[in-house]
Formats: C-alpha cells, structure tokens, sequence
C-alpha cells in the first residue's frame, strides 16, 4: 500500500489516505503529483495563498536498493511563472519518508503563524516554529536535530522563502536544495518553516525475487554504461569544458560563450586537482556524482563546502564572471543559507549588472556591481535579495517582474515563461537539449529533457537534426522502445529528430521522475521503458508494460501542459529572449549567428505536433 498524508495548516488537521490507485495509473513521485496539484488547486489560485497544495512526492522506487534510487519531487503552482512548478532533490530525505510509510505529502491552507512538520513513523505532529522563524536553512536544521534527534532529515526554509523571494527554495538539509520555481517561497506563503521525517520502516516489495534480479541488472548496465567512469569523476562538472569548446557558455549575461582562461580557472581538471577532496554520494547511488571540496592553498586556505556543480560554475563563473572557485562556492554557499535558487539568483543579478552598465537603475545602481567578477558586491547583492533590502526587494521578484518595472531593461531579462534560463547559450548549440528549453512545462529550464544518445561536443547538421555521440554497441543495446527508435532515428547512417526525441526524452524524464532515479547520464542512458516497466511490476504488483508506462508518461506531461493552458499560458510564450534571435553571440573568433526565429518556430510546430498538444484557439 502507499500512504499519503494529507495536512491542512488552517484547521490543523492531518489525515493518511492510500494512494496505491493514484500510484497504479500515474507511476509515484512526479507522476502522482502532477494529478493531485491538477485536481485540488482552484484555477487562477495565488501561488502564494492558502489555496496553492505544496506537494512532497517519493518517487515509486526510493527506499530500494535500486541505484540511485533516492529522488523526491517538490511540486506547487510556482509563483515565479504562475504555471506549473516542480523541483527534484536527492539525498537522504525520501528514503526517510519512505520508511516511515509514507510516498506523499500534500499541504495545504496556511497557518496563522510559524510552524513546522515532524514526521516519526506514523506520529504525525505540527509544531510551534516561532523560535526557528528567521533562522538560516543551515540553524534550522541544527536546531530541529538538536531538539528532535540526529537522524531526522529535514527540508526547510531560510529567510529568502520566510520573506516570499519569488524563487525561494527548500533546502534538502544542509547541501542539496530543491531549487527551481519557487518552492520555498509556497512553504513561507503558508508560515511552514520545515518538514523533519525520522522513519526506521522498510520498503517491502511484490516479488522479491523478480525485484533481485532486476537490481542486479541495473547495476550492471549504469555500472557498466560507458558514460559511467568520467560522471564518476567530475559529476555535472564533466559538461564544463565541453561547453566553453563550443562556445556555448551564458557567460555575462548570455553576451560571450567562450572565456580564454575557462579551463585553466574554471574547468573540470583545475577542480578535480586542485579542491575535490572526495566523492559524495545520495541514498542507494554507485555514481557518487557529487564531491567535497577542500581549498588547500591561497586567500580561501581551509574553506570547505559541497561541490562544484555545473550549475554554480556556470551561474556564478560564467553568467557573472568569477573566476575564483572558492568564490563561485560562496555564492553557492550564500544562496544555500538564505533558501535561493542558484539559477534564478544569478539571472537577475545578471540582469541588475547589464541593466546598471547601461544607466537604467538610477540611484539603485549604486547598490549593484558594474563590472563583471565583482564577488564582493555579488555577495552583497545576494544578501540583500534573501532579505529584500533595497534593490534586492525588486529582484527578489524574478527578472520578468523586476524588468517590467525599470523602463528599457527587458532586452536583459533571460527568462522563458518567467523562469530564468540557466547553463547553456542556445546559440552555442542547437539540440534537444536546447529545444527543451522552451517546451519545459516548468519554464526555461534544462532538465527536464535531454536525449539519451546526445552529443555534447558536435556540430549542427541543421535545427531538425542531432547528430549521435554513442558508441554503435551502445546504440543497439539503447532500452526504447522499437517503433520509436525506427521513427526517430531512421535508418543508418542514423541521426536524431530533435523534435520527435524532445517529445520522448521528455517522457523519459517523467518516468525517470515518478519512479525516483537520477537523471544523470548513466542512468538515463542505460534504463529505458521496458526496464522500468519491469521494475515497477516487481516492486508494486501490476503488470506494467512498456507501452502502458510510456503511455502514462505522456498523460503526466499533458496534465502539465494542460494546467498551464488552464492558467493562461499561451503559445507565444514558448520563445527565447530577443537576444537570441537578434544578437550574434562573440565566441573564440569571430560570433556565432542569431537563431532563425522563423526556423524555430517550425521546429516548435513539429513538437506539439509529434505530442498532440495544443493551446486554445487563436492563441
């Protein structure tokens, strides 16, 4: 059976419902999600009122033994787009739900002042949180093990989700974070400070046997998977010096894709050699794709933290131009503490500079860095969005918002759908990858697709195709579905249909999502539809087949899709800044070309056609 449990912070009242039915049609986690924030949230609700539903979701396989089987959804009405919101975290936090019985948890209402949850197996209580009510994440966490037991996991808020910063996030402990769309602000719109879960249970399963068999293969094939050795070593970091190759870095506000001095200050091998200390691992994972790092020499001797991800060295490395590691980490640790979206946080400071470089912010400009690199007045800026002081109360709204309101400012606001763009300069490389970006349900992201044969090095063939980076043996042994493969793929020498394999990656993801694996590259490589459809029928009894999970990915991502239409969205929404399609982009030597906004727009037709989608009329 899988429990949910169900809390309303208005009347105080908690109630455990089984939702066994809801995992057997929408597959757990992200799938199960997605069909409860559609059916309880009124249209039109404030994302920031009692009416938006918060909803935690374990995926279906979190607690086994399966690898990498640790990944929680965080799912809400996001308050940076208005639209669908949705966050994935790992680590130790769904394990711990999972074993205390339950895979769920909807919230609801808003308390009339601070409390936070504790979960200890099937006692279930709501608890004064006055006393933790403007502490950092990092304090929260101290103070609830200190009061509550060491061994509670803990996903709570700073003062950037107390203060309602519109990309707030929850913090996944001390370190990991759901980051994306706002999350934290919805917990600090219903004075819910943290959700704390001790459970000592097990995760039981249908058939034993069947599910031993297949956790031995799945290890196998993700230990086995070629891309496993380098995302063992450098983890996201393995992206780094590929993209400045390309010349596909946001580097100053999507205004330069390629640095000189890239791999030498900021690239894989500088951090692998010089700060990783050691490889850090989430529940049930063999990749360890996370790292510790240690500065052994120089200004920041002795300074530890978590890291590097990609996503910081792109952020603050390239987006801002920091060139120091340590640097880059503080901003990192800076955004950790206060609750803020490392993506979503150095898109508008990025903003801010470009904005106060061209004489837009008047006297505010005096509290934002002019030039690039500036770490001291970075930080600065940081803390003073998590506080919402001075111009960091109108960053703190997200860059659509915070440029519809400094006249001039909108060619610098990098967002789609109001969610700020994160990694990667679409002018650099054109890809699956890319095209996600505007088909994300979630807004301007990049990881909720990504083909499982992609390239990222590479060329262009033309923006309908992708060429293949997989080896011909890997290739073959691709778990997808036959009809797909033929319809995507065609026939040797074989390419990629961007627009047709956004469609399946998505669906992939989904899956991915729902069941609770990581997305990271030996996994999405590796397992596929058959896989999972097997797995799910060990672990929970029904008889999946793979048609039927691919089937019920599409239906996830519809819900979505449709939930967006539902609260306004329209078609034109899904499009680059301006930037993109007007600017040439300065690379190594000479630039690259705009996009062709008329091409693109023709390969967003193919999409919705390849999923069936569509807007209302006229939009």
């Amino acid at each position: 059976m899988f429990k949910l449990i169900k809390i309303d912070l208005t009347g105080k009242k908690i109630d455990i419902e089984d939702a066994s039915d809801l995992h057997r049609d929408f597959l757990g986690g992200l799938g199960v999600n997605t069909k409860m924030l559609v059916d309880l949230t009124l249209p039109g609700a404030d994302p920031l009122g009692p009416d938006n539903n918060l909803i935690f979701g374990a995926g279906t396989f979190v607690g086994t033994l399966l690898p990498t089987a640790a990944r929680t959804e965080l799912t809400a009405k996001s308050p940076l787009s208005n639209r669908f919101g949705a966050s994935n975290s790992g680590g130790l936090w769904g394990a711990a739900l999972k074993f205390a019985g339950y895979s769920h948890i909807v919230l609801k209402g808003k308390s009339p002042a601070p409390v936070y949850i504790t979960i200890d197996n099937d006692q279930i209580k709501i608890e004064d949180a006055t006393h933790l009510w403007g502490l950092n994440t990092c304090e929260t966490v101290n103070r609830i093990r200190q009061e509550k037991g060491k061994d509670y996991q803990v996903a709570s808020i700073g003062p950037a989700g107390e203060k309602l910063v519109r990309f707030a996030s929850v913090l996944n402990n001390y370190h990991g974070a759901w980051g994306r769309t706002g999350m934290g602000a919805v917990m600090g719109g219903k004075n819910l400070k943290a959700v704390a879960v001790r459970g000592t249970g097990e995760v039981r399963v249908a058939d034993r046997r069947r599910f031993a068999g297949i956790m031995t293969e799945a290890f196998k094939k993700v230990i086995g998977h070629e891309s496993f050795g380098y995302t063992n070593r450098y983890g996201s970091m393995v992206v780094a010096d590929p993209y400045n190759k390309i010349c596909a870095l946001p580097g100053h506000n999507f205004t330069s894709g390629y640095f000189d001095d890239w791999e030498e200050t900021r690239g894989r091998r500088v951090f692998e050699k010089t700060y990783k200390e050691k490889d850090l691992a989430c529940f049930s994972c063999p990749i360890a794709c996370t790292h510790w790092t240690n500065v052994k020499s120089g200004k920041y001797k002795g300074y530890q933290y978590k890291g590097l991800e990609v996503s910081f060295v792109m952020e603050f490395g390239a987006k801002l131009g920091i060139k120091e590691n340590a640097e880059i980490l503080q901003c990192a640790e800076v955004c950790n503490l206060y609750g803020m979206d490392v993506i979503s946080a150095s898109g508008v400071i990025a903003f801010a500079i470009e904005a106060n470089q061209n004489g837009l912010l008047g006297k505010s400009g005096k509290e934002v860095p002019s030039v690039w690199g500036d770490f001291k007045g970075i930080i600065k800026l940081l803390v003073n969005i998590g506080q919402r002081n001075g111009i960091g109360d109108l960053l703190a709204e997200g860059v659509k918002r915070a440029s519809s309101s400094i006249p001039g400012s909108e060619r610098y606001a990098m967002h789609i759908k109001g969610v700020e763009i994160p990694v990667r300069d679409p002018r650099g490389k054109w890809d699956v990858w890319t095209l996600g970006y505007l088909t994300n349900t979630r807004g301007g992201d990049h990881l909720r697709t990504r083909s499982p044969v992609d390239n990222l090095l590479g060329g262009v063939r033309n923006y309908f195709e992708e060429e293949i980076a997989v080896s011909e043996n890997t290739f073959n042994s691709l778990d997808m579905p036959k009809f797909l493969k033929e319809e995507i793929f065609g026939e040797a020498p074989y390419k990629v249909d961007i627009p047709k394999m956004a469609k399946y990656a998505e669906d992939l993801i989904t899956i991915i999502n729902s069941t609770g694996l990581c997305i990271r590259p030996p996994v999405h490589r590796a397992l596929g539809a058959d896989f999972y459809a097997r797995a799910l029928t060990a672990v929970t009894g029904h008889p999946y087949t793979e048609q039927e999970v691919m089937k019920v990915a599409e239906n996830i991502w519809d819900l979505q899709h449709r939930f967006n239409v539902r609260e306004g969205e329209k078609m034109e929404e899904c499009a680059f800044p301006d930037r993109f399609y007007e600017e040439p982009l300065p690379v190594q030597s000479g630039t690259n070309s705009p996009l062709p906004r008329d091409i693109t727009k023709k390969i967003l037709k193919s999409y919705f056609k390849a999923r069936r989608m569509e807007y209302t009329q006229g939009d």
